[in-house]
């Protein structure tokens, strides 16, 4: 009765955002209330499909556009049993409201967690302090449901500020900067000895700090070259 009644909402949420989607996606008025979108909709109904025939006990990797995207088996081929649970265009708070669906019916191993940027552009505009509560009770969630999983945290990826920065966009807040606070702030508030911080920010820049432009596709979302040495070091402290 549940999953029929999830299929029913799933399906007129549908035809809803279908129906209104050219008036939404131009909203004027904008408040920082995140806007479900059909694409968003129709993945978060894969990810559930996805935890019915599932085997206990794997990584499940968490997080926006940068997981979704992500070829696990081309990038985690060490890794036997995995599952991508990521979101395009999802922000921290949101993820907190899908996260029985997108984790905890997995029973995992491990959970790779991997949020921030979109929050900081022009959807909800969080702090990064706001985002790293969001993260914080996401962790605590998963912990208090799932007892024995390790939980890896890791900080958001640069992005190049002449094409996404809120001084070209004019919207916003993301820069380098705000984007390098969120993992200060997860430092800081999160002191959790089941959860291991990775930070693989300085992996996509040169020796001055700034992002190769070589990594990314569209100076938010990264290349082959880019996944490889944001995923090289998420795997020295995820694989043993």
């Amino acid at each position: 009765m549940r999953r029929k009644s999830l299929r029913l909402f799933f399906f007129y949420m549908l035809k809803y955002v279908q129906e209104e989607i050219s008036v939404k996606e131009n909203m004027k008025y904008l408040t920082n209330h995140y806007q479900l979108r059909e694409f968003t909709l129709i993945r978060m109904l894969e990810i559930i499909n996805q935890n019915k025939n599932i085997t206990p006990g794997g990584t499940v990797f968490y997080g926006d556009s940068i997981t979704e995207y992500c070829d696990l088996d081309k990038y985690y081929p060490e890794i036997e049993t995995k599952y991508n649970c990521g979101i395009a265009g999802i922000t921290s708070g949101m993820l907190l409201n899908f996260i029985d669906e997108g984790v905890i019916k997995y029973q995992p191993k491990n959970v790779v967690l991997m949020i921030g940027t979109n929050d900081l552009g022009n959807t909800v505009m969080e702090s990064p302090r706001d985002i790293a509560l969001n993260v914080k009770e996401t962790i605590e969630i998963i912990h208090y449901n799932c007892l024995d999983t390790k939980i890896y945290l890791v900080a958001p990826l640069p992005c190049l500020e002449m094409l996404h920065g809120y001084k070209a966009t004019k919207q916003g807040l993301r820069s380098n900067d705000t984007l390098k606070m969120v993992f200060k702030e997860y430092k800081n508030i999160i002191p959790y000895d089941y959860v291991t911080l990775i930070n693989p920010f300085m992996a996509l820049c040169n020796k001055k700090g700034q992002p190769v432009e070589n990594y990314y596709l569209d100076g938010l979302h990264i290349n082959d070259d880019g996944y490889r040495a944001y995923t090289g070091v998420i795997k020295e402290k995820l694989i043993d």
